[in-house]
């Protein structure tokens, strides 16, 4: 009877319980490829605070957003084509909504830039030539 009991709680340690999960709808997921169209450097008091990147999808009804990022090229966040501007944070699943307005607005709230700041074109393909991984994710 000992020996019954111990096989019974050695069986019940062995055995393992896994879970897995994935998001909501992650099969009806479409794959949407961008491309960089348009360039844009962030100006506050002559200094460099970072870039706005346009992004289009290229089809008849293009998808349009703005990816922002510091004078590192990381990118900081992004601004939708609803002029809603998202700020990425460490260590967080989801981006912080810090209000919606212009591209410029957007793209200064996330850099934390004054109200005079201003938004000066640049070429696009001259910041992928500085090392920027320009591919939209």
């Amino acid at each position: 009877m000992y020996r019954f009991g111990l096989i019974c709680l050695l069986a019940l340690a062995a055995c393992r319980t896994t879970t897995t999960s994935s998001p909501p709808n992650m099969d009806a997921a479409v794959v949407t490829h961008a491309t960089p169209v348009f360039a844009w450097k962030l100006v506050d008091g002559g200094r460099t605070l970072g870039f706005v990147v346009r992004y289009a999808t290229g089809e008849p009804r293009s998808q349009t957003w703005y990816s922002v990022r510091n004078e590192h090229n990381q990118e900081l966040g992004l601004v939708d084509a609803d002029g809603r501007a998202w700020r990425y944070r460490a260590h967080q699943r989801d981006p912080e909504w810090l209000g919606s307005g212009t591209v410029a607005q957007g793209a200064g709230r996330i850099l934390a830039a004054s109200a005079f700041a201003e938004m000066i074109a640049t070429d696009v393909a001259r910041l992928s030539e500085n090392g920027a991984n320009l591919q939209a994710k």
